[in-house]
C-alpha cells in the first residue's frame, strides 16, 4: 500500500475532532470530520471554495467578505477544457495558467460539438444567421474546475492525455489522487437581471459579441479526504420549481442546516456566514461518504440539475468508482477512443449505486480488457491522445 493511501486510512482512524469556523476561507483537510461530521464539512467546504479569490494569487482572499461579486476560489482553479488539450500535449505549469476571465467560453464550458449542429440557425440583429457559437443554444452550462494539488498529479503523471493514462494502468502503477485533490463540477443557467441578487452569477460573452447573463444554480464538490473520497452536493433553492426542471425526486439530507428537525428541511445553516449574502439561496443536497448506509442499503444522491433524468439511481460515490480505463485487448486501441466503463446501466439510462463489484474491472474472458481504476475522476475521461499517436493497450506507443 502506498504511503498516500496509508495517511489516508491513518487519518480515517482518527476520531473527529470539532471543525473550526474561525478561519472560513481556509480550505479544511480533515478526514475524520469528512467521516463523522459529513454535512457540517461539506458546508465548510462550500464556503471555504466560494470565498471571492485573490485572482493573482488563485487563493482565498482574506481581505474579502463572503458574497462579494467577484470569481471566488474554484474558479481560480484549473479548467478541464485547458487541462486535456485536444493535441493532448503538456498543459503547463500552474503558475502559467489563465484566470477565469482570460479563458473564452468554448473551452470554458463543455458544449456539443460544431459538427452536431450543421443546420443550426439562431437569431442576430432580427435576422436568421448560422449558429457559429453551440454555447447559444445551450439552456445550461456545465464545467469542471481541479484544485493545484490534483492538477500537479495530473501533470505529474502526464494523466492529461490518454498515451500516460494506458501507460499506468498498463505498468500496474495503481492512479491514486493525493491528500487534498478536489474537483468541481458546476451548472449554470440563463437568469434576468431581476434574478441577480439571488444568485453567484456569471457574464459569458459569445463568439458573435453577444452577451448574457448566467446564475450558478449547481455545484458538485469531490475531494479528498476519504480513501474513497467525500461527495457533497449543492443547488439553488429554485431548482426545485423551475419550469424547464424536473424538480427534486429524492430528499435532501443534511443534519447540520437540520439541526432538530427533519433532515430534508432545505434550508441553508445558520450563524456560520451566509445571512445577507447569495449563498443563503443554496442548499446541501447531501453528502456521501459510503457505499451503503448502515443497513447494507445503496446509498443515492442525486442534483437535479446534474444527474436530470436519472436522480433516483444516481450515487456519486458508485458512479465515480467506475472511472477507469480498459487495458488488455488483443488489438491495438485507437488513443482518440479508449474503452471506458459506461455511466449508464445499459439503454435504461440508471445509474450504478451500491457497492463496486469485481466484475466491473476483471477480464471476462480471453480477449477482453481488464479496466484499471482512475481514482474516481471522471474528468480525466476527457483525455485525448497525444497527436497522430495510437496505443498499445499494453501501454507502448509506437
Amino acid at each position: 500500500m502506498n504511503a498516500i493511501a496509508v495517511s489516508l486510512l491513518l487519518l480515517v482512524g482518527a476520531p473527529a475532532s470539532a471543525l473550526d469556523w474561525s478561519r472560513p476561507w481556509s480550505e479544511p483537510q480533515d478526514s475524520a470530520a469528512a467521516r463523522d461530521r459529513s454535512d457540517e464539512y461539506a458546508w465548510r467546504l462550500f464556503i471555504a471554495l466560494n470565498w471571492p479569490a485573490d485572482p493573482v494569487a488563485r487563493a482565498a482572499d482574506r481581505g474579502s467578505r463572503l458574497g462579494a461579486d467577484r470569481p471566488v476560489v474554484w474558479e481560480t482553479w484549473q479548467n478541464a477544457g485547458a487541462v486535456y488539450r485536444e493535441d493532448g500535449a503538456d498543459p503547463g505549469p500552474w503558475a502559467s495558467t489563465r484566470s477565469r476571465e482570460a479563458m473564452p467560453a468554448a473551452r470554458r464550458f463543455e458544449t456539443f460539438s460544431l459538427r452536431d449542429f450543421p443546420n443550426a440557425r439562431h437569431v442576430v440583429h432580427g435576422v436568421m444567421v448560422p449558429l457559429v457559437d453551440p454555447l447559444v443554444d445551450a439552456k445550461r452550462l456545465t464545467e469542471i474546475r481541479l484544485s493545484r494539488a490534483a492538477y500537479q498529479f495530473i501533470r505529474a503523471r502526464e494523466l492529461y492525455n490518454v498515451d500516460g493514462q494506458l501507460r499506468a494502468a498498463a505498468g500496474g502503477r495503481p492512479v491514486v489522487f493525493p491528500l487534498g485533490a478536489k474537483e468541481v463540477k458546476a451548472k449554470w443557467r440563463v437568469i434576468s437581471n431581476a434574478e441577480r441578487s439571488r444568485y453567484h452569477t456569471l457574464l459569458v460573452t459569445f463568439a458573435d459579441g453577444t452577451q448574457r447573463l448566467y446564475g450558478l444554480t449547481a455545484l458538485h464538490i469531490a475531494s479528498k479526504d476519504l480513501p474513497d473520497w467525500f461527495w457533497a452536493t449543492f443547488e439553488h433553492v429554485d431548482n426545485a420549481s423551475l419550469p424547464d426542471g424536473e424538480g427534486w425526486r429524492l430528499p435532501s439530507r443534511d443534519d447540520f442546516a437540520c439541526r432538530g428537525t427533519s433532515t430534508d428541511c432545505n434550508l441553508a445553516p445558520r450563524g456560520v456566514g451566509l445571512e445577507g449574502t447569495v449563498w443563503q439561496n443554496y442548499r446541501l443536497r447531501g453528502s456521501l461518504t459510503r457505499f451503503v448506509d448502515a443497513a447494507g442499503a445503496p446509498q443515492r444522491l442525486a442534483n437535479s440539475e446534474l444527474e436530470t433524468g436519472f436522480q433516483t439511481t444516481a450515487s456519486c460515490i458508485t458512479c465515480h468508482s467506475r472511472a477507469s480505463i480498459g487495458v488488455g485487448a488483443p488489438v491495438a486501441i485507437d488513443a482518440a477512443a479508449p474503452l471506458r466503463l459506461p455511466i449508464f446501466d445499459g439503454v435504461s439510462r440508471n445509474g450504478f449505486v451500491g457497492a463496486p463489484q469485481s466484475a466491473w474491472y476483471a477480464a471476462g474472458g480471453q480477449g477482453n480488457p481488464t479496466f484499471k481504476s482512475l481514482d474516481y475522476v471522471w474528468s480525466l475521461s476527457l483525455a485525448h491522445a497525444k497527436t497522430e499517436s495510437r496505443i498499445d493497450p499494453r501501454g507502448s506507443t509506437p
